[in-house]
């Protein structure tokens, strides 16, 4: 009995030192991390703007008290010293690179080089003059389509057959296809506007599912707010040596007109194929860009699986994008446009849409002219 006493004193005496070592172990807090002595440092470039003037110089600075080499990524478009100091080149744009003599970090920012400021260009930079300005980050001139007095009268194709009548030479692909109770129609052009200017467009137009059958002076409403699409388009222009240099950019955006001019004049106009575009659509669905897509091919562009693969006239769907470059196929449409007769020309337009569309084109090659004298 006594054993059993001893042992069951024992045995309890054991449980309580073991209770309280655990809950002494289990309640001892964690020994904090020690903090980190050396904050990270990144190496950044800091600067008054993001443009410099041809001719002109930036001075470019970093946030570290070390050593740094510069360098510029094009040096026909900027420069850049060891001191950090860009001078413009060329019109375009450029990356301007900071790297530490002493560690890892660098840093880089794009430079737009600009063209010189000029009275005319700065008071189409802020606003519109019949409905067009200029943009000083890529020298061209556009179309502000979200306010312009063209977007009511939509278009015609009637408008492509006057074009030639204002000096109007260009390259054109009309895709038309059918979605979601709309007909819609996707036009691109490219080619001489006018005897100062050449450029490219991409157009979206709708009217209303079997308003009326194709016919040769159908009209299309330029698309609605909610029905502008997304896009990004380029023009290049080929040189006498065959090479291809970029004119501009518009960047990505929601349009229902991307437009873009330079000043200058194409050596053959029929067909204008020293110019050459690369466009990106965002459709609506990746159904609607399928459409799209089908009626490039019907246009003779050729449809193929990687974006590197894209050439001339040919593109490649991604979801709801679709990318295509364009420089050959001239006057192209997926679905032939019935004639009609005079009659049916004036009573669905009328002769007064032609004449404002005529005057629009006039006042378009007037300023042309009167930029010629300023740029």
């Amino acid at each position: 009995m006594k054993n059993t006493k001893r042992i069951s004193t024992f045995l309890l005496a054991f449980i309580i030192v073991f209770l309280n070592c655990f809950y002494a172990h289990a309640e001892e807090p964690l020994p904090d991390e020690e903090p980190s002595t050396e904050p990270a440092i990144e190496l950044c470039i800091s600067s008054q703007s993001d443009t410099v003037e041809i001719k002109k110089t930036l001075a470019l600075s970093v946030n570290i008290d070390e050593a740094v080499t510069w360098t510029s990524s094009d040096t026909s478009v900027a420069t850049v010293d060891e001191n950090g100091i860009v001078t413009g080149i060329d019109v375009g744009e450029v990356k301007i690179s900071a790297k530490s003599k002493e560690s890892d970090l660098s840093d880089d920012i794009t430079i737009f080089v600009t063209n010189k400021k000029r009275f005319w260009r700065d008071i189409l930079s802020e606003r519109q003059i019949l409905s067009y300005m200029y943009e000083y980050k890529g020298d061209y001139y556009y179309t502000n389509d979200k306010d312009c007095w063209q977007r009511p009268f939509g278009f015609n194709f009637v408008y492509d057959s006057l074009a030639s009548l204002y000096y109007l030479e260009y390259d054109f692909v009309r895709v038309f296809f059918t979605y979601e109770g709309l007909d819609w129609m996707i036009q691109m052009w490219k080619g001489q506007y006018g005897f100062v200017f050449y450029g490219s467009e991409v157009g979206v137009y709708t009217k209303k599912e079997g308003s009326d059958y194709a016919n040769k002076y159908s009209h299309y409403a330029a698309a609605s707010d909610s029905n502008m699409l997304f896009m990004e388009s380029s023009l290049y222009h080929q040189d006498r040596d065959g090479n291809y240099h970029h004119e501009f950019t518009r960047n990505y955006d929601k349009y229902w007109w991307c437009t873009g001019f330079v000043p200058g004049h194409l050596r053959d106009t029929t067909p204008c194929d020293e110019l050459r575009t690369a466009t990106r659509i965002t459709l609506k669905t990746e159904e609607m860009a399928r459409l799209f897509a089908d009626g490039l091919k019907e246009c003779g562009f050729k449809e193929v699986d990687e974006r590197h693969m894209i050439i001339d006239d040919s593109f490649m769907i991604d979801g709801c994008d679709v990318y295509l470059q364009w420089q050959n196929i001239s006057e192209a449409a997926n679905h032939t446009v019935v004639q009609a007769s005079f009659w049916s020309f004036v009573y669905l337009n009328g002769f007064i849409m032609v004449s404002l569309m005529g005057i629009g084109l006039l006042a378009f090659s007037a300023l042309g002219a009167l930029l010629f004298f300023f740029i």
